[in-house]
């Protein structure tokens, strides 16, 4: 029978619990919807009404504003286009006259040629001339080495 008492009492302390929780969980009343306060006596529903008119108003205005707006981006592109357009046109030119010079630059004339020859040869011979004093100072330092070496 003390098990039984003792089941009992844990049996009611939970309840107990359960109760103290149940009461908490529960949610208050919905609040009851506001009521509109009209100081100057005029109706809500006039009220609303105009509120609802000026906001037309100014809702035209911005698309009137936007359809602006939208116009000019539209012409700025328009113009931007055949800005490009011109533009590439003049690359293509350009591209054209370099091939012309690249072209006539592949084929030097006869007269050309024989100055470009000359050039050419007087490079040559200002080269050898070069080798020929590094030649001669090589082998004038040639025995300060040996003897730098040998020392």
């Amino acid at each position: 029978m003390k098990d039984m008492s003792e089941l009992e009492r844990r049996i009611s302390a939970a309840l107990d619990r359960i109760s103290t929780h149940v009461t908490t969980l529960q949610r208050p009343p919905p609040a009851p919807e506001p009521v509109i306060a009209q100081d100057d006596g005029l109706p809500a529903a006039a009220e609303l009404k105009a509120e609802l008119e000026a906001e037309r108003a100014v809702t035209a205005q911005l698309e009137e504003r936007v359809r602006a707006i939208k116009e000019k981006q539209d012409t700025k592109v328009t113009s931007l286009e055949s800005d490009l357009a011109a533009a590439r046109n003049r690359i293509a030119a350009l591209e054209e006259d370099l091939e012309t010079l690249r072209e006539a630059g592949e084929a030097p004339s006869a007269e050309e040629a024989a100055d470009l020859r000359v050039e050419l040869d007087a490079l040559r011979a200002e080269r050898a001339t070069e080798r020929a004093e590094l030649a001669d100072l090589l082998a004038q330092l040639q025995p300060i080495v040996e003897e730098s070496a040998g020392a």
